[in-house]
């Protein structure tokens, strides 16, 4: 064995003994959240690793996400050729795998073509970043050198193998090699490595580039900000498979041990949660559809994952000494700001485009549980909304004993007077309160009423579903909430609900059942839309011009409630009437009312509803339809005020 033999030997075990205590490091802080990462359901948790882990399915929804397919793939392929050339670097001889027959042909074949492909993807990637320069990719000086030093390594790594294969033939189709070599080898090659060798020392020189370079990436990636090369699959596998998307978890509010509630310190988010944030891509998704980030909000999803990352750095190694230590920085107040927690609308956009499946805005929310049940620190309008909401069960501090009050003359039943009816229709409390959404729900009666349907609502006996308590924070209401209603659903046994509120329709659907409340729950728009193809209502065309609907959070992102309100609209309006927005559906830009920001002021940068009408305005429509009274009032108000829309 040479001496370059045992230096590359010394390199290798210093590499990995660097990579692996770095893993372990990061374990270790991981593990200083609750509970542990979970292994059940192993089949779904592999399914998932292949198709959005290796299938990159998250990824290629942007077409710029392509570029990162191909790298990916490019690393896994070429790894095949950097492993051959380390077991040769190692051992005495001039090793290859060609002793696997036509599995090294169609090795080479690969690497051949997939290294080009990943030199023009590293190429547009640094295109991307340093001239088109799209403000999701903005970031630290030092993460733009990072990303340089990653991209600049992977192209060094393809460059010597392409050196070493235009040197030395290799089976296999190689069209970029052999382009190569007629162009600076005069299309020669040397049979052998050792001929090779013989002749000069360029393929020793480019061999040693080659695992040098290898060997640094496998230092340098855990220290870097593409240390999620190594998490991002590990997250994949790990994410919580019962989590239901629309749900946020119900805190123990009867655990007498508990010292705390919420989120106060990096211990008490979950092992998971503290696994997200050493996941992050920092593709900036996130950032790019945050309604508060757009609008000039000092909240940007993708710094609150990173700033908690480098809270962890910071804090843990002291946590990790001394479990009982407390942290040298606040998470509140010094990493994230009171205005960065508040500006949230809880639209779920940036968990919806995560290609890893990170969850800011559900950190976000458990960081205001702890500010409000255990501090009393939430803005003041919130604090009015919620008051109202205990007092009253409705945000509009009403009396409860008008809550039926606009059915007044229709002949709505209740559920007291006729339980026994397909649908109880909860109509919730901007249904019952709100002047403009009352007209709703009287016509919701005629259309009821028309097509048959049997229903009865609860008139007195209804309370908030606790949605925007619970996404303020105050999760103990936002309990009692759901309780009491539950309770009153299963004393009437029950089995359908139909609501004209998407907050009432997730809340009921998703939340109700963690306290016994299981239901068939139905949106009024897909009802409508069923009972237009099932004949029972046939809806006379009208309108004049053109109409834009607008997918509510709550009902579209939550719910995948996309089809049937825009099919009952064609139903009215013709197919050729209905105009989409550039950011529709899944993607759809929030009215800014969501979170409990109903109820607050927004003093920060420029009007969230404001964006989203001049959005509509536009489109050239006439009409702006939709689905959720939180919606209406947001862009019927932003709409009349000439500075925002």
């Amino acid at each position: 064995m040479g001496i370059d033999n045992i230096a590359l030997w010394l390199l290798v075990i210093i590499a990995h003994a660097v990579f692996i205590w770095r893993l372990i490091h990061i374990y270790n802080l991981v593990n200083l959240g609750q509970g542990t990462l979970g292994l059940n359901r192993l089949p779904d948790r592999i399914k998932d690793v292949a198709i959005k882990g290796f299938g990159q399915k998250l990824v290629i929804r942007e077409p710029s996400g392509w570029f990162h397919f191909f790298i990916f793939w490019g690393f896994w392929i070429l790894t095949f050729g950097t492993t051959e050339g380390l077991i040769r670097g190692l051992f005495p001889g001039h090793f290859t795998f060609s002793f696997l027959g036509p599995i090294y042909w169609i090795m080479n074949t690969g690497m051949d073509i997939i290294g080009a492909i990943v030199m023009f993807a590293l190429g547009m990637a640094l295109y991307r970043r340093f001239v088109i320069k799209p403000k999701r990719l903005e970031g630290p000086f030092s993460h733009q050198i990072d990303a340089v030093v990653i991209l600049g390594l992977i192209g060094i790594l393809i460059s010597a193998f392409y050196v070493m294969s235009v040197l030395v033939v290799r089976p296999g189709f190689m069209p970029v090699t052999s382009m190569l070599r007629a162009l600076f080898a005069s299309g020669e090659a040397y049979p052998t490595i050792d001929a090779a060798m013989e002749a000069g020392s360029t393929f020793y020189v480019a061999e040693w580039i080659h695992n040098i370079v290898v060997l640094g990436f496998l230092m340098y990636i855990p220290f870097s900000k593409h240390v999620h090369v190594v998490t991002a699959l590990p997250n994949l596998f790990f994410r919580d498979e019962t989590r239901v998307r629309g749900r946020i978890d119900n805190l123990d509010l009867e655990n007498e041990e508990a010292e705390s509630f919420g989120v106060v310190s990096v211990r008490d988010f979950t092992a998971k949660e503290l696994l997200d944030v050493f996941a992050c891509t920092e593709c900036g998704r996130c950032q790019e559809n945050c309604p508060a980030y757009n609008t000039g909000k000092p909240l940007s999803p993708k710094k609150v994952v990173l700033d908690i990352k480098d809270h962890i750095l910071e804090v843990g190694p002291a946590m990790l000494k001394d479990k009982e230590a407390e942290p040298a920085h606040a998470l509140y107040g010094d990493v994230i700001e009171h205005d960065v927690l508040w500006s949230c609308t809880s639209c779920r956009a940036c968990e919806e485009v995560c290609p890893v499946e990170i969850q800011p805005m559900t950190k976000l929310i458990k960081i205001r549980q702890a500010r409000v049940l255990m501090e009393g620190d939430f803005p003041e309008e919130a604090q009015v909304a919620l008051r109202n909401i205990e007092t009253q069960s409705n945000p509009w501090n009403l009396p409860m004993q008008e809550r039926a009050k606009w059915a007044e003359g229709l002949n709505v039943p209740t559920m007291a007077e006729k339980s026994d009816v397909e649908y109880l229709w909860f109509v919730g409390c901007a249904g019952a309160f709100d002047q403009r959404y009352q007209k709703v729900s009287r016509a919701m009666v005629k259309i009821l009423e028309e097509a048959g349907v049997s229903y009865a609502i609860l008139g007195e006996e209804e309370m908030c579903t606790g949605d925007s308590a619970k996404r303020i924070g105050n999760e103990l209401l936002a309990q009692m909430m759901m309780q009491q209603n539950v309770e009153t659903f299963n004393n009437y046994g029950v089995k359908k609900v139909l609501t004209t509120c998407p907050h009432c329709f997730n809340s009921i659907k998703n939340e109700f059942p963690t306290f016994g409340g299981n239901y068939e729950v139905v949106h009024h728009t897909d009802l409508i839309q069923q009972l237009i193809s099932d004949g029972k209502l046939k809806p006379k065309s009208g309108g004049n011009g053109k109409t834009t609907y607008h997918d509510s959070c709550y009902l579209g992102r939550y719910n995948d409630v996309f089809d049937g309100p825009r099919k009952s609209v064609e139903a009215v309006i013709g197919a050729q009437s209905l105009v989409e927005m550039p950011r529709h559906g899944s993607k759809s830009f929030c009215c800014g009312a969501g979170g409990g920001r109903m109820w607050m002021e927004e003093t920060i940068g420029t009007s969230v509803s404001g964006n989203r009408a001049q959005e509509a305005l536009d489109t050239g429509a006439t009409t702006v339809a939709t689905a959720c009274p939180f919606c209406m009032t947001m862009m019927d108000d932003a709409s009349k005020n000439d500075e925002e829309a």
